[in-house]
Parts: structure tokens; C-alpha cells; sequence
């Protein structure tokens, strides 16, 4: 969808109802992706095998990495606001950088994939 807004708005097309459906379908894509990135490591028979574990790691990944999207997304702010302070792209980039790496570990951490933990540090750095 990052992609495709900018064409629909340089051929005019995003309000137009094809543009609009085409949007619709493409945000509910990106909606879908954070569940399938929990769900396929089950699917694949590498989740965990009993329903106690199954509660474990839907508690790990409700509490555990809400509380850390939600710390992350304020110490981001902060943090964000020093980098654009200093005006260097490499900091920026670097800064990024360890927000997705830091985010992988944490997934990790909880016990949910790397994928996800990257995936959660996109959303934040799109917030930034």
C-alpha cells in the first residue's frame, strides 16, 4: 500500500471507487499480515502443542508485546526527536536499524518469530 498510494494520487484515481476498493483491499492486506505472522509458526507444527502453552504465548503476546509497543512507541518519540536533531541520514538509518534488530530480539524474547517483532517495528517507526 505504501507503493500504491502515491499512483493512485498521481493519476487522481484515489477518489475515484476503484481507487478507494483498491486501497480498501491493500489496507486489509497489511491488517492480515500481524495475525498470519502469529498464526503460521501453528500451522506449521513449530507453535506450541498443548492448550496451556497455546495460552501462554497468547498471553506473552498480548501483554508482553502490547506493553513493549507502547513503551517502545514513547521512548521512540524521544529518542526520534534526537536523531532528527542531529540532521544526519546515517543516524536516522542507524537509528532504524536497531529499532527493527531490537524489536526481532524482543519478538524472540516473548517466545513469537523475529518476522513479527519486525513487523511491530514498522508500525512504530511509521507512528515516528
Amino acid at each position: 500500500s505504501a507503493f500504491v498510494l502515491p499512483i493512485l494520487k498521481e493519476k487522481k484515481w484515489d477518489d475515484k471507487p476503484e481507487g478507494i476498493a483498491a486501497l480498501a483491499v491493500l489496507l486489509l492486506q497489511d491488517l492480515a499480515v500481524a495475525p498470519l505472522l502469529v498464526v503460521l509458526p501453528l500451522v506449521a507444527g513449530a507453535g506450541p502443542q498443548t492448550s496451556t502453552e497455546f495460552m501462554i504465548l497468547v498471553s506473552k503476546a498480548t501483554l508482553g508485546f502490547g506493553s513493549v509497543l507502547y513503551l517502545g512507541s514513547i521512548a521512540l518519540k524521544k529518542a526520534f526527536d534526537v536523531v532528527a536533531a542531529t540532521r544526519s541520514t546515517e543516524t536516522f538509518v542507524a537509528a532504524a536499524l536497531l529499532v527493527a534488530v531490537g524489536m526481532g530480539n524482543a519478538a524472540e524474547a516473548l517466545g513469537l518469530s523475529s518476522t513479527t517483532g519486525a513487523f511491530a517495528a514498522g508500525g512504530l517507526l511509521a507512528d515516528n
